[in-house]
């Protein structure tokens, strides 16, 4: 009996969910109950798709005022190009409870990108509950400054199943479909053509890689290339942008117009 008057906020939890799958409230109301079983700073529910900018579909915010909107402005401007579960979803990825570091490249934490956008508006640690939908994955991102501890993946292991059973149905109910007009997502090589730079398309596609924060080792890994020409297209891209390293380079794309980054 004391187990279950124990659990009985997460019971109740529970009910507030099954009555709202299908309504407006239903996102909250999942989040709300995930809450009583460990702490969270934001959520976030996005529609991923290939070629297409992310269709958020609902944020939260428990964290004093942030300027969340500036941030998730920039995010759809152009930043989730460089976002780890954005990447994982467009290459194909599993239902089911992914971790930050299981789809994070190598240096993702020195990266300029975690450092002095990431950091900052997720957090150091972040879950992901995805689902594919259609041609698209839906995330549920549970982001907090502090890292997730193995026993509080745990947890939220535990309730996976029907966590995404909650919401496959509510997609059902709803009829979301992934929008066909959603803007077509940013070009890369475009991006940093708007720079004023030709670089060639390795060197561009070792920029993306630079700040998405792969290593030289596992650039050349998923180029095919070996080390020391990463190191050599490393290096004229920065002398074509002008800057002397990643955080430069970060810097540089900041200032290009918002429609493209």
């Amino acid at each position: 009996m004391d187990a279950l008057l124990k659990g009985l906020p997460v019971h109740q939890g529970l009910a507030r969910l099954f009555a709202a799958v299908g309504q407006d409230a239903f996102w909250r109301a999942l989040v709300d109950c995930l809450r009583l079983l460990v702490p969270l700073d934001n959520a976030l529910v996005a529609l991923m798709q290939p070629g297409r900018v992310p269709s958020l579909l609902a944020d939260f915010e428990f964290r004093a005022a942030t300027g969340e909107g500036e941030d998730l402005a920039d995010y759809c401007a152009g930043m989730y190009l460089l976002d780890p579960f954005y990447q994982a979803a467009c290459a194909g990825i599993t239902d089911g409870l992914h971790s930050l570091e299981s789809v994070a490249p190598d240096q993702f934490q020195q990266s300029e990108y975690y450092l002095s956008y990431f950091r900052s508006v997720v957090g150091s640690g972040e879950l992901q509950f995805l689902l594919n939908h259609q041609d698209a994955v839906l995330g549920l991102s549970l982001g907090r400054q502090a890292s997730f501890s193995h026993e509080e993946f745990g947890r939220l292991l535990c309730v996976r199943d029907w966590v995404l059973a909650a919401m496959r149905r509510h997609l059902q109910l709803c009829a979301i479909e992934v929008p066909a007009t959603q803007p077509v997502a940013s070009d890369f090589s475009a991006m940093l053509e708007g720079l004023g730079a030709r670089l060639s398309e390795r060197e561009s596609e070792t920029a993306q890689l630079i700040l998405q924060g792969f290593s030289s080792k596992a650039i050349a890994q998923r180029m095919g290339i070996s080390p020391e020409t990463v190191k050599v297209h490393r290096r004229n891209l920065y002398h074509k942008l002008g800057v002397s390293g990643h955080a430069e380079l970060f810097a540089l794309l900041l200032q290009t117009p918002r429609p493209s980054l």
